[in-house]
């Protein structure tokens, strides 16, 4: 056999295990959300461990559905979410253009204002910030947490967004400059739709991060009707505490939780595999 011919199957088969051991670590959690779900009570600690349940019990996820107020929990997630992303956007796009393409007074400590800022976690200051959202009358209210949300994940974003901003090449920006178009319709002509696939990324990072955030859907919301679907979900934990943890219903609830993720990933995963530079080119 050709010596470059092995080498090059040896490095195929070295390639393939890496995927698949990574498939099974990322794969295994969610397998055994599915199989937890499906169980009874009983069978949740039962030995020998089986993934597929001796009774499968899809009457867990009906009395879910009741227990954690679905529909109310999406509603609110959802409200949330989509009112935390559209803000989000609407700033760290301009924002990301203007630190990857333009001069501006005070760019650089600006830019590492935004670098420092990742190094504060939001619990550090949640009794200032509830004590700031009590004296504006947002508590209990979902725009207190799509503020909350906007300002915690504006930076992240827009470091993201300036890193695939930065690889759009500079001679699609002279271009435009020559046709006569202003930094705004650069931005909105040029910029974002040959950056759809990091703005996309982007998207999927601040879905996420919102979805699942729980420190101020728990501290701000109180009414049951509002509480977004992850204070929901952790509902299910503190009931019943003499009997224990319903482990059963909480994976129920976690794949409740996990579909809209799922559908959101599925949604634009078209943008996620564009070129970057597709459509730049006159």
């Amino acid at each position: 056999m050709n010596k470059a011919l092995f080498k090059k199957r040896v490095y195929g088969v070295a390639f393939a295990a890496v995927v698949l051991v990574m498939l099974v670590v990322l794969l295994f959690p969610v397998a055994a959300m599915i199989s937890v779900s499906l169980k009874r009570a009983n069978d949740v600690f039962s030995l020998p461990v089986t993934w597929i349940p001796p009774v499968v019990q899809l009457q867990n996820y009906v009395d879910v559905f009741y227990k954690m107020n679905i529909l109310d929990g999406f509603k609110s997630s959802i409200i949330v979410t989509a009112g935390s992303i559209v803000t989000i956007m609407l700033i760290d796009i301009p924002a990301a253009y203007a630190f990857s393409k333009l001069r501006f007074y005070l760019k650089k400590p600006l830019y590492y204002v935004a670098l420092m800022s990742q190094m504060f976690a939001p619990v550090i200051i949640i009794i200032p910030l509830y004590n700031m959202m009590n004296n504006l009358g947002l508590i209990d209210s979902w725009l207190s947490l799509i503020i909350m949300n906007t300002t915690f994940n504006l930076a992240f974003i827009v470091l993201m967004l300036k890193s695939f901003f930065d690889n759009v090449p500079k001679e699609v920006v002279e271009a435009a400059t020559i046709d006569g178009c202003s930094s705004f319709m650069t931005l909105t002509r040029i910029f974002v739709p040959i950056s759809k696939t990091g703005i996309a990324v982007a998207i999927i990072f601040a879905f996420t991060r919102t979805w699942n955030e729980f420190l101020f859907a728990f501290t701000y919301i109180s009414t049951t009707e509002k509480k977004p679907i992850i204070v929901s979900l952790y509902e299910i934990l503190k009931n019943n505490p003499a009997v224990g943890i319903p482990w059963h219903y909480v994976m129920a609830g976690a794949v409740y939780a996990t579909i809209p993720l799922v559908i959101l990933f599925i949604s634009i995963r078209n943008y996620i595999t564009g070129d970057l530079t597709s459509g730049a080119i006159k």
